[in-house]
């Protein structure tokens, strides 16, 4: 079967998601069964974020310039996150400072893979790795992006070990990082949904898509997060 799904595609479709799950968190009621399927289906977009810190890791002609630029919207994006997460930006330092965005997930992640390919000796090399993964806690979805993002990147060539792997990370770290933040196991099931990222990541065709604009394509999806919630947060003061 052909591949048909471009890397544009798939960042659209992480782009649509992710405003569903922030629109739903923001403004749905959390019993609700319309609050559920929205933040399942919102539950794509941070493993094919993920999947592409891996495969741009293999492109792109500036790792360091990458990482800066994830680390440069990370803190552009930061006072709109926290606002959206506590529904306006936190009194306390630490609340401002220890809840960093998903931009900053991203970092960490590719940081992880320039470490793995850096010079230094295995053990100090591994142990760093483990040291930023670790991190990630202080981050939107915790380990979960870094993992993932390794996980990705060290099985690219096979398919099935990467899916297998993926999934068992995503069923146990998940269960035990998120479930024990939910009154009931039943609602915290939405966050299983990541794994039907793998359906999407699975049809990738290895192409960039919209070539004629992909500098346009490259910046929209940065600009794209802090200005979306900046949005959302704008309506509910306004609805408020």
């Amino acid at each position: 079967m052909k591949k048909k799904c471009s890397a544009s595609a798939l960042k659209l479709l992480a782009i649509i998601a992710m405003t569903v799950d922030h629109t739903a968190l923001m403004f749905v009621p959390q019993e609700s069964l319309l609050y559920y399927l929205m933040r399942l289906f919102g539950r794509l977009t941070a493993p094919i974020m993920a999947f592409f810190i891996a495969e741009g890791f293999q492109y792109t002609r500036s790792r360091k310039k990458y990482l800066l630029r994830l680390a440069a919207f990370g803190l552009i994006s930061q006072p709109f996150y926290v606002a959206m997460i506590f529904g306006k930006i936190p009194d306390s330092t630490l609340n401002l400072i220890g809840n960093w965005n998903v931009m900053v997930s991203l970092a960490l992640a590719l940081f992880c893979l320039i470490v793995l390919e850096s010079r230094l000796p295995e053990t100090p090399r591994l142990i760093l790795v483990a040291v930023l993964i670790s991190l990630g806690h202080f981050a939107d979805w915790s380990l979960m992006i870094p993992v993932w993002t390794v996980i990705f990147y060290v099985f690219r060539n096979d398919f099935r070990k990467k899916a297998i792997i993926f999934a068992v990370a995503c069923v146990v770290l998940q269960t035990v990082i998120f479930a024990k933040s939910y009154d009931s196991f039943l609602m915290f099931t939405y966050q299983y949904g990541t794994l039907l990222a793998l359906i999407p990541i699975s049809l990738y065709n290895g192409e960039r898509g919209c070539v004629r604009h992909k500098n346009l394509q490259r910046w929209f999806f940065y600009v794209y997060y802090p200005a979306h919630m900046l949005v959302l947060l704008v309506i509910r003061e306004k609805l408020i």
